[in-house]
């Protein structure tokens, strides 16, 4: 029996395509997403500074009074006006995404400060004495290890 060169074998269809699965999905949207995501976290991070920043320059900051309850001199009428204004300031910076070198610094030290509740008036930020036992206060200052994570990340990301 001859095999004639106008008979080929036959081949297999090929198998329909799987769809991706997600972690190649995620994988592919991951940089768009992170690039995205960066711009989000600097928006958002600049816009709670100039929020916040405004609420004390107008006087309608929750906050206001444990601002001047920390401050170890005579604030008078000035000092959280002032203190809003500065927070403005670094928002507006934060939104505009210039000269993060030294932003962070100036960030660094105003998130810093907001963690002097916790030593100099720990009875409002912990229940019985105990740091495990944040009040309302101590949340509201704790939180800002957030945003100073977040603050590093958007002024220390890689140009390009």
């Amino acid at each position: 029996m001859s095999v004639s060169s106008q008979v080929r074998p036959q081949t297999p269809a090929p198998a329909p395509s799987a769809a991706p699965s997600p972690t190649a999905l995620f994988d592919r949207l991951a940089p768009r997403l992170h690039r995205y995501g960066l711009v989000l976290l600097r928006v958002g991070l600049g816009g709670v500074f100039v929020w916040f920043g405004v609420l004390k320059a107008i006087g309608q900051s929750p906050a206001a009074q444990l601002v001047v309850d920390v401050i170890p001199f005579d604030t008078g009428t000035w000092f959280v006006p002032a203190l809003g204004w500065a927070e403005i300031a670094l928002g507006l910076w934060l939104l505009t995404a210039r000269a993060a070198h030294l932003l962070l610094p100036a960030l660094t030290a105003h998130l810093l400060g907001t963690f002097l509740v916790l030593l100099l008036t720990p009875h409002a930020a912990f229940e019985h004495a105990n740091p495990l036992l944040l009040t309302l206060i101590g949340e509201f200052v704790v939180k800002n290890v957030v945003l100073l994570a977040g603050a590093v990340v958007v002024t220390t990301r890689p140009k390009g």
